[in-house]
Formats: structure tokens, sequence, C-alpha cells
């Protein structure tokens, strides 16, 4: 089952239960985050939504208890999600998805309004998330674009690591048609230091996100050996160059360690992060060099640059899928920068780094489709 098909599920699931809204999210690799996968009624404002812990919020409650659970009054302590606060949802009822294996995930509907849910709305939406799961316990593994999008979830960690002394959160959403080779990586290494990484391999579909896969394993493998970003990034360059001569990629890869004063940072041809500092309205891309991309030069030299990070400072790494709209007839050339402007002043390091996400997303991508994928990690030092 593909992603339309699930978006065609849940339009059915708002319409059956005549609600406003309707939800599915599903666990990730790790059984431990719920990740939005699709929604009806709230437009495309859903993309930007949390990522949730099991156990923690509505929808993590509905997972860790397994059974249908009402709310009737939405506030900031019963829902994490901002964006089912903002859209003006009183009302919830969710349900767990449970496949042939265990569960799969959680269904939920809102309301705008005073409806009270019931024992048998509870009902019918179990029967609706039961349907939902046999389809995703049938879904077929032969479909190039269903393994592509199977091995992006399998490699690109829904809930980062905890850090001691960053606050950090993360989002991916793959472009609704073929996906691309876009990546990011959190990891902390043994020697105390905490890595991460921003990229995007060039074209889409499977052979992406293989050339994605084997990218992100080397430079895991690079950073446990080497401390300097620049030489990590040379060697992936050289990596890329040999074996897939055929590929170009772009990447950052930054390091820091406590107290995370600053970042140490290489990038191959990839957009430089936004910063944003405690007191100020808008953020401004970091002042680094993003030099070559890879897979042109394995012999060239790349260099590692720092920035400065005073508590109350967030970064945030991201693909040009987030601020990039495909040429039309109705698209001016200068929209990638209306876009970076948008994204820089919906930036502001005031808030926790779930709520800069959901933000950035919000405003980067509006209510339009997605075309190309987007990858956004927001590391934030707090005060």
């Amino acid at each position: 089952m593909d992603l339309v098909s699930v978006q065609g599920l849940i339009d059915n699931v708002r319409a059956m239960m005549s609600s406003d809204t309707a939800t599915l999210l599903l666990l990730d690799e790790t059984g431990r985050v719920l990740e939005p996968a699709a929604s009806a009624g709230l437009g495309r404002r859903w993309r930007g939504a949390p990522h949730v812990r099991v156990g923690s919020g509505f929808a993590g409650k509905v997972a860790e208890d397994r059974r249908p659970t009402f709310v009737n009054e939405v506030n900031e302590g019963s829902v994490l999600n901002p964006i089912l606060r903002e859209a003006g949802v009183q009302r919830l009822l969710g349900v767990p998805v449970f496949g042939r294996n265990g569960l799969l995930g959680v269904l939920h509907v809102g309301s705008l309004g005073a409806r009270e849910f019931t024992l048998d709305d509870a009902e019918r939406l179990e029967g609706a998330a039961a349907e939902i799961g046999a389809r995703l316990s049938d879904r077929t593994e032969d479909d190039a674009h269903l393994a592509a999008l199977v091995l992006q979830r399998s490699l690109l960690p829904a809930a980062p690591p905890t850090i001691d002394g960053l606050d950090v959160a993360v989002r991916y959403l793959p472009a609704e048609g073929d996906l691309g080779g876009d990546w990011y990586d959190v990891f902390t290494l043994p020697n105390g230091k905490t890595g991460f990484v921003m990229g995007d391999v060039e074209g889409h579909g499977l052979r992406a996100a293989i050339v994605m896969g084997r990218l992100r394993s080397a430079l895991r493998a690079y950073a446990l050996d080497h401390d300097d970003p620049a030489e990590v990034v040379q060697r992936l360059d050289r990596k890329l160059c040999y074996f897939e001569s055929e590929i170009s990629a772009t990447v950052v890869y930054a390091v820091t360690e406590p107290p995370f004063d600053q970042v140490v940072i290489c990038s191959a041809g990839h957009p430089a992060p936004l910063i944003a500092r405690a007191g100020r309205t808008a953020a401004d891309p970091a002042d680094i060099q993003t030099g070559l991309l890879l897979g042109l030069e394995p012999e060239g030299q790349r260099q590692s640059e720092k920035i400065v990070l005073e508590p109350g400072t967030a970064l945030a790494f991201f693909t040009d899928g987030l601020v990039e709209r495909r040429g039309g007839p109705d698209r001016h050339p200068d929209q990638y920068g209306e876009r970076l402007e948008l994204v820089r002043q919906a930036f502001s390091a005031g808030h926790n780094a779930e709520t800069i996400c959901s933000r950035i997303i919000s405003v980067g991508l509006g209510d339009e489709s997605v075309e190309d994928d987007v990858a956004l990690v927001v590391v934030r030092r707090p005060l």
C-alpha cells in the first residue's frame, strides 16, 4: 500500500465518522515513536506534526494503553500536537491500529465543536483501524516505491538520541510521488562528541535511496576514526567518486561536544544551516563555505569551519525540498529566496526544538504538495 492509498483510507475514515479531522500515526522502526503518516481535515499542516513517544501525550497514551481513549478538553497538557490545538480541535477519540505482528500505530478523529464521542463511535473507529491494519499488513514488498520508503524509514531515525545539554528534533517528509535520496543522521561517538548530518543524493527512486543508505553507513564509519568533519567529508567524496561514479550528492556534517559552545562543520555543496540566536526575531544562514558537492573531485581538499553556539542558540539543517519548488508557468525565479525568507522569519530560538520543526515545516511548505523530499534537523542549546 502506498501513501496515496493510505490517504484515501483516512479520507474515508473522516467521512464515515462525520468528524472534522482524522489522522493516522505509525510506529517507527524502533517501536517507540509515532510518526504522522496521513491526515484529513487539517490541510497539509499536519506534515509538521511532532513525533510522539509512546506513553507521551494523547496519541502516545493510546499506543501505550492499546485501547480507545477520549479527550474532552484539548490543551497543552492533554495533546502534544500544536497543529491540532491551533486548528481549534476540541474533542478527540483515538484507537490503536494492529497488524499481524502487533501494534502498528494510532488512528484518531477530532471535532472542532462540542461533540461528545461515544462508545459506539469508538467501536466504529476500531473497525476502521482493523481494516487499515490489515491493508498495511498485506502491502507487497516488490513495489519499488514502497521498497524505497521502507528503506528510508529504516535508516532515518524518527527520534534522535537523547543528548544531555542539547534539544534536538527531526522531520522527514517523502515526496508525494517518486522518492528521493534525502537523509539526515544524528549520532553520538565514543569520544563523547555528537555528529549531525544532512545530505541529498542526486535523483529519485530506489536507486537514490540505496546510495543514500551506503553514504550514511560510510560517513558513520569514517566519523568513528576521524574527528575533523572535513576529513570525513573528503573520504566520503572519494568513496562516492570511485564506487558510485555516476551519481553526485551534497552533504553537511557537523560535530559538537560538551559544553556545546561551538560546532565544527564542513559542507559539500549543501545549503548552509540556519542559525537563530536568543533575542533575535529571525534566523540567518550560517557564515560557512558550501564547497563542491560530492562526486566531482575525489582528491579535492575540504575545510572545516567553526560556529559559535551561545546558550539559547538554535541551528536548523535542511534539504532544499523545504524551500525549493519545481519550475512551472506560474513560478518565478526568486521563489527559493522568498521561501527561505519565510522560513527565516518563522525560525525563533525562543521555542523548543519540536515546536521549531513544526513551525518551519508549516511555513516552508504551507498547504502545497511535497514535490521533493524534505529533511529537517533542529539543534538547540537551551538557556
